[in-house]
């Protein structure tokens, strides 16, 4: 389905568009709405320990330099 984004100042205007597309039979979703998005079940630790993570880059050498070049590219 095609769609179009129109930015509107208030809500007087939204409301409008809103009957708008009612007489068309068109669809407007809110911003950010997305159909095929997913939840990802998230579990957070009862009792978090940062140190679990100490040694986990020990077989793969890696220098903040070369971090920050994959992180931001020529961005900087």
């Amino acid at each position: 389905m095609p769609e179009v984004i129109i930015k509107y100042k208030n809500s007087k205007a939204l409301k409008a568009l809103q009957d708008l597309a009612k007489t068309f039979d068109l669809v407007i979703e809110q911003p950010g709405f997305n159909k095929k998005h997913v939840d990802l079940p998230i579990r957070f630790a009862k009792k978090p320990n940062a140190n679990a993570l100490s040694g986990i880059w020990k077989d793969k050498p890696v220098t903040l330099e070369e971090l920050r070049e994959k992180a931001w590219g020529n961005r900087l």
